[in-house]
């Protein structure tokens, strides 16, 4: 009886103990960490991007811890169609540090978080730290100078690289390996006068490349028609337009010939010439009476 109940006992512990254990053999292939201070917020952004091995069982429950005074802002899952979608997951607060259980359907994760800004005055510095969940095969962190910062320096040391296209500079480490329970600590300190934040002034970029497929996108290929066949619209239209004012015009005309003409006809039938002989009417054209052959006397 006795070892029936320490063979059941030793069954409990083993299956209480086993998914603990699965989950301590979780290991990442890559996480990389951006720390973009005084982005979009007086605040420092910390974005996560973690691949999961492909052998990875899905779905699977992910444990990340983030300083319990970061506000978690999103926790996505990448789809290669669809994008980032919204992974679902819970927060736990335990001492100074807070645990985001993520349930993970995929293999590419992502989560962003503010974190706290220490300032004093011009003096700006960031303290940022992995705690270690996971053993990770490549881990690398890179930092973002904010616009309008000055005389960054970082612990460790990291080189700067040189201004990208995005038009910031990155100071990034070279990726390492971690195993599961090492720690990583960076540290940034630089100067800045102003409250300005990296976003003001950016470019508006597209998120994915420009194509003739982009929705939304008018290319001259489908613009062109309805350009010419406007054009042929507003010639019509003209030419409508322009007949009716010349058939108008000439109508206005022909009828003040007409009447001009009539003006014409009614004076030379009102300028009558007599013979002042005879009293005989002259002919129009006469210059002698028909009648008596004297010479007419025409009115000026």
């Amino acid at each position: 009886m006795r070892k029936c109940r320490t063979a059941l006992a030793i069954l409990i512990a083993f299956m209480v103990a086993f998914p603990a254990q699965a989950q301590s053999e979780l290991r990442l292939s890559s996480v990389r960490v951006d720390v973009w201070p005084e982005y979009d917020q007086p605040a420092v952004l910390v974005i996560y991007h973690i691949t999961l091995p492909t052998s990875t069982t899905l779905p699977v429950t992910l444990n990340l811890r983030i300083p319990a005074q970061a506000e978690a802002y999103a926790v996505a899952v990448s789809d290669p169609v669809k994008g980032l979608l919204n992974a679902p997951y819970d927060r736990t607060v335990q001492g100074t540090l807070a645990t985001l259980a993520i349930t993970a359907n995929a293999n590419e994760v992502q989560v962003e978080y503010y974190d706290t800004l220490v300032k004093n005055g011009s003096a700006r510095h960031i303290v940022y730290d992995w705690a270690g969940d996971y053993a990770v095969d490549s881990f690398a962190v890179d930092i973002q100078q904010p616009t309008g910062a000055t005389n960054m320096v970082t612990n460790p040391s990291l080189p700067p690289s040189p201004i990208g296209q995005d038009g910031f500079i990155y100071y990034e480490s070279t990726p390492q390996p971690l195993s599961a329970g090492q720690t990583f600590s960076l540290t940034a300190d630089y100067q800045k006068t102003t409250d300005t934040l990296s976003t003001t002034g950016l470019p508006v970029q597209p998120t994915q490349p420009l194509t003739s497929n982009t929705p939304g996108r008018v290319t001259m290929n489908a613009v062109l028609p309805w350009v010419l066949a406007g054009l042929g619209g507003v010639l019509i239209i003209i030419g409508i337009v322009g007949g009716f004012y010349m058939w108008k015009n000439g109508t206005r005309r022909s009828g003040a010939k007409r009447k001009r003409h009539g003006q014409l006809q009614q004076e030379s039938e009102s300028e009558e010439t007599y013979c002042h002989q005879c009293g005989k009417r002259a002919q129009p054209g006469d210059v002698f009476c028909r009648t008596c052959g004297m010479r007419l006397q025409k009115d000026e």
